[in-house]
């Protein structure tokens, strides 16, 4: 994820800088379609980063609604609450039958078929 600076900041060495109101402007750099914004209004993340199975904002909210709306987990995925920070509601299959819980209904060892 990252932070929103004021546009003018050039910086960098000084680290992130609070907004008044919370917001400011993406770097200009970058095409507005290439930006997601977070549930926090000061961070943001690629668009391509947005419904790829992972928590890039940190606060699932590049995952979840009512800031994005993704498609169903794909066949390499289990739908279940997570218990692992780096994912938000599917976890990869991969996963499922490690004898390590990863869903908090435990579903990635009793229900789900695994890889």
């Amino acid at each position: 994820m990252n932070k929103i600076f004021p546009q003018g900041e050039g910086n960098a060495a000084a680290g992130p800088k609070a907004l008044s109101g919370g917001e400011g402007d993406v770097p200009q750099s970058l095409p507005s379609f290439l930006v997601a914004h977070c549930g926090d209004p000061a961070f943001w993340i690629y668009s391509d980063q947005k419904c790829d199975g992972f928590n890039n904002c940190g606060d699932c909210s590049d995952e979840l609604s009512p800031v994005t709306t993704c498609p169903p987990c794909g066949p390499e995925w289990w739908r279940c609450p997570s218990t692992v920070f780096k994912y938000c509601t599917c976890i990869p299959r991969s996963l499922c039958r490690d004898h390590v819980q990863h869903c908090s209904d435990w579903s990635d060892e009793y229900s789900c078929p695994g890889p």
